[in-house]
């Protein structure tokens, strides 16, 4: 369970970084469901340094932690740095998430940011890596990134620990035995970085990291799709009204 500052608010439940009996039951099952429902392809494992280090990965679907974790291997072990807006007592997804110690919450409602901190640097001091989705919150364009939030590489440079940029591919639009990408770019070093502007550098560096791993074009969506339903099944109410809104169906 998650213990209460003095001022009420909940910080980060223990983390396991270690794999334990419960993490890898849960990785091989959801490498088992990832690998049925759709045909996925990964690149790029050859540049994954040794742990600790932090994946910083685009975002298009509720489906993409389970994606990445299908694609990465079981060690070391991916621990995910939830979305704000994410309540992780809430939703199949993210009571699963939570059950298995593999996230990170935080509300600044209810989570105090120095505790959020301090799970992160626990991660990084037993070897685990962070994985944190940068933009915040879901895109619609397989060719393009959301801004940033700021200090996507904060968590990286306090620790001083490298950033591996991630690209998910295809997931936006998904249906059963859709081809889905995941691609690994070099690792980014963060040692020495100091002060505003070496941040600014290193957050756009990044993002470039991420973006030449995308497409050059918006993939064009076949008439036949089975079980288009997939798109939206792990995707919050917010978030399917936003595709709804820029006409995505």
């Amino acid at each position: 369970m998650s213990a209460a500052d003095a001022s009420g608010r909940l910080q980060p439940r223990e983390l396991h970084v270690a794999v334990t009996p419960r993490y890898r039951i849960m990785w091989l099952l959801n490498r088992a469901i990832v690998r049925l429902l759709f045909e996925l392809r990964v690149s790029g494992l050859e540049h994954l340094p040794g742990a600790p280090f932090q994946l910083v990965a685009n975002h298009h679907n509720g489906f993409d932690p389970m994606l990445v974790t299908a694609a990465a291997p079981l060690a070391p072990r991916i621990t995910w740095f939830g979305p704000k807006e994410a309540d992780f007592s809430r939703g199949f997804k993210n009571r699963v998430m939570a059950f298995f110690g593999g996230v990170i919450p935080y509300n600044p409602d209810k989570t105090t940011l120095t505790s959020a901190v301090r799970a992160v640097r626990r991660v990084f001091d037993a070897d685990g890596v962070l994985g944190i989705f940068a933009e915040g919150r879901i895109g619609f364009r397989e060719t393009e990134l959301l801004e940033f939030e700021d200090g996507a590489a904060a968590f990286a440079v306090s620790s001083g620990v490298p950033v591996v940029p991630c690209a998910i591919v295809g997931s936006t639009d998904l249906w059963f035995r859709k081809r889905i990408l995941v691609r690994f770019g070099a690792p980014i070093e963060t040692t020495g970085v100091r002060g505003r502007e070496a941040r600014t550098e290193l957050d756009a560096r990044i993002r470039q990291g991420v973006s030449v791993l995308l497409p050059d074009r918006e993939p064009r969506l076949p008439r036949r799709r089975p079980l288009a339903l997939l798109t939206n099944l792990l995707n919050g109410a917010a978030d399917i009204e936003r595709r709804r809104t820029t006409g995505r169906t």
